[in-house]
Order: C-alpha cells, then sequence, then structure tokens
C-alpha cells in the first residue's frame, strides 16, 4: 500500500534527528523530536516537506506502473478458472459490453438496479485436464431458493461466454434445475419425547443442510449423521441409504459415502425418517 505525504515526512524527520552530524551541527541529542527544534515555517520543515512531496509523486507513479503492467499481463496470460467464475458472477443480462472489453457501463446505474441485471447468483469453473473442458456451473436465485437461469438468460449468458473467453477454450455451461436427494435414515430417539416432535426437526435437519451446501459443494453421509445426531431427542443414527438424480437423468445414483451435485445444488425429494423408542437395556 502506498504511503501518504505524512507518513513519508515522519520517517524522513526521524532519520533526520538520528543523524549524529545534523544533531552535532544543531546542538540537538540524537533522536530529539523534529517538531521540538523546527517550527511550520522554518527552512528545515519545509525542505522535508518538498522531499516527502518528491517521493510520494515518485511512489505513485511506481504504483500506477505497476498496475497497468499488471493489467497487461492478464491480458496476455490466458485465465484460470476462478476468472471465469467471477466474470460469470459479473453478467449483466439484457447489456451490451463496452466496446472491445469485458466490462459493462454502469455509470447512470444504482446499485440495486445492477444487482438486478447480475442474475448469475451461484457460479464455479473447473477444468478437466484430460478433456481439455472448462466446465462453468451456474444458478440463479428466486426468494432466496437456488434456480436455474431461464432459456433467454442462458442465450444471452453463453454468448457473453463467448465474447470474453481466451481464444481456444472450450467451455460446457452447466445451468439446469437441482438434483433431487432422497434418503432412508432410521432414528432412534429418547422415549420420553414425543416421537412426531422429534422426526420434525430431524426432516428440517435434512432438509437445511441440503439446501444449504456450498454451491457445487460436496455432500457426504457422514455430514448427515452428524447433523442428525445434533438434534435434541436423537440417540442413534443409521443411514439406510441415500440417493440422488439429476435433472438431465432418467436414473437414480446411489451416493456411496459422498456426491457432488451434478447442477452445483439439490433439493430434498422423498425423505424418510423412522422413528425408533431408544430402549437404554437394549
Amino acid at each position: 500500500m502506498a504511503r501518504n505525504i505524512s507518513e513519508i515526512k515522519s520517517e524522513i524527520t526521524r532519520e533526520f534527528m538520528r543523524n549524529e552530524s545534523a544533531a552535532e551541527r544543531y546542538g540537538f541529542e540524537s533522536g530529539a523530536a523534529f517538531s521540538d527544534w523546527f517550527g511550520a515555517l522554518s527552512v528545515e520543515n519545509i525542505l522535508l516537506y518538498v522531499w516527502a512531496v518528491c517521493a510520494w509523486t515518485v511512489e505513485q507513479l511506481v504504483s500506477r506502473h505497476k498496475a497497468e503492467v499488471t493489467a497487461e499481463l492478464e491480458a496476455l496470460v490466458a485465465h484460470r478458472p476462478k476468472w471465469y467464475r467471477d466474470k460469470v458472477l459479473a453478467f449483466m443480462a439484457d447489456k451490451e459490453l463496452e466496446g472491445d472489453s469485458d466490462t459493462y457501463d454502469t455509470e447512470g446505474m444504482s446499485e440495486s438496479e445492477v444487482t438486478a441485471a447480475r442474475v448469475v447468483k451461484h457460479a464455479v469453473a473447473t477444468e478437466s485436464r484430460d478433456a481439455s473442458l472448462l466446465t462453468i456451473k451456474v444458478a440463479g436465485e428466486s426468494g432466496g431458493a437456488r434456480g436455474s437461469l431461464s432459456q433467454e438468460y442462458e442465450r444471452q449468458l453463453k454468448a457473453y461466454i463467448s465474447e470474453i473467453k481466451d481464444a481456444g477454450v472450450r467451455v460446457a455451461l452447466v445451468n439446469m434445475a437441482a438434483d433431487t436427494f432422497n434418503c432412508t435414515v432410521d432414528v432412534y430417539y429418547n422415549a420420553m419425547l414425543q416421537a412426531g416432535n422429534v422426526q420434525t426437526a430431524c426432516e428440517s435437519a435434512i432438509r437445511e443442510y441440503i439446501e444449504n451446501l456450498p454451491f457445487n459443494g460436496e455432500y457426504t453421509n457422514m455430514a448427515l449423521v452428524d447433523r442428525l445426531q445434533g438434534v435434541e431427542g436423537v440417540q442413534i443414527v443409521e443411514l439406510r441409504g441415500s440417493s440422488a438424480q439429476a435433472a438431465n437423468e432418467s436414473t437414480t445414483t446411489q451416493i456411496n459415502a459422498r456426491l457432488t451435485p451434478a447442477a452445483g445444488y439439490f433439493t430434498p425429494g422423498k425423505i424418510t425418517v423412522n422413528m425408533k423408542a431408544y430402549d437404554e437395556q437394549g
């Protein structure tokens, strides 16, 4: 971070007051405070201020030059997946890019208008080295719930990606409804509580876990069991099975330990919680 003029002048005055030759010539002790010996209108104070301004100017020029060189290098070097993710999140529906650039002119737009135009609320970009393919998963949001983009927005987004991507990069855009998650769980609960209340709490915990996974986050059977173990009244959890079905697939996939949703996110499907009173006597 570039220093301001006051910071630079303070460093110069400290070094000046530490200088043994200056201390001997002016008669002050080395390390004394500059302001105790030199007033605001003294020649020494004015000269050191001018030097500070010169140093500040040089630092500003160097900082600006560094930023310009960095921007030039980024324009020449192939971009990483994160750059594509950030660019997709910056996509604005029904807007044109500025001439020969990958940015929008948002002058005159309010913050709420910019937010509304950025219809992609969730995105992730992953690279497959074997297939030389960059896969970008996206989702919009309505009422706080994730969902696929409309066909029109998807068409615009594809055109936008085609415009901004590096030459030669193959991109696969994934914009689809959520994968449906199903599971069957046996829950042994404290017999002193009402089974229906514990069951409702368990179902809510499952839905909350599934719906709040990070976008393109990995589901695990272990994490689901851990979440259920935290529900009041639950003694033992036995996961009988879990499965998922992608929106573009006709078959259901059994989950063996873990799974990343094809769409990037899940929606709860058939959640079966079988309640069994826990008998401490076995």
